[in-house]
């Protein structure tokens, strides 16, 4: 999944709640991080943000979907979890920001970690919520989340092959760059890294 610049904060101490089928729930500060369900999926499928305020109980922000390639997967993605209910809690979740009980995104994990214990994060969030610490504050949930797990050794995430708001979040957060390497759909795209020994002494 990706955003504008990322493919597709402020927690120190992660929380994880529960809701829906004991599906974990990734919550910091100004953010709560709900794992899509097959239902969610449906809502979002509809192209109804009423009824997607309704099943979420929240505000939906006008441009929460607001970047291509992110509304192009939800029928794959849709698609992957009827098929994988097992991997819910390593595929997509749901962003709302808490203070103004609104979706302003979405994002997660590219899939479970594999037998090299690597997971892939990803996010897009509401142009008219960015530059407001949004996309740190998920993108460190996320890697707190996965790095709570023992059998994740490494987190990555790939960007467009340039300087960018996704790169420097991911820099803020303790991602390193790795190599530019070519992605069969987006060409040429930049590669980061994050290793548990470096998590978080090196931010």
């Amino acid at each position: 999944m990706y955003s504008p610049q990322v493919r597709w904060v402020n927690p120190r101490c992660l929380t994880i709640p529960h809701y829906q089928n004991q599906r974990p729930m990734i919550e910091t500060n100004r953010l709560q991080l709900r794992p899509i369900t097959p239902a969610g999926f449906e809502a979002i499928l509809s192209e109804d943000s009423r009824a997607l305020s309704t099943f979420l109980q929240v505000r939906v922000a006008a441009d929460w979907l607001a970047f291509q390639a992110a509304r192009e997967a939800i029928p794959f993605a849709a698609q992957f979890l009827k098929k994988h209910p097992e991997a819910a809690q390593w595929w997509s979740y749901f962003f709302i920001h808490k203070p103004s009980n609104t979706l302003i995104g979405l994002g997660g994990f590219s899939g479970s970690p594999s037998a090299e214990g690597v997971v892939e994060i990803g996010y897009s969030i509401a142009p008219s919520y960015q530059r407001q610490g949004c996309a740190t504050e998920a993108a460190r949930g996320l890697v707190e989340f996965a790095l709570a797990d023992p059998a994740v050794n490494q987190v990555v995430a790939h960007t467009l092959p340039a300087p960018n708001g996704s790169t420097s979040v991911l820099t803020k957060i303790g991602f390193r760059f790795q190599d530019v390497v070519n992605d069969p759909q987006e060409g040429s795209i930049w590669a980061w890294r994050l290793e548990r020994s470096d998590y978080p002494a090196n931010v």
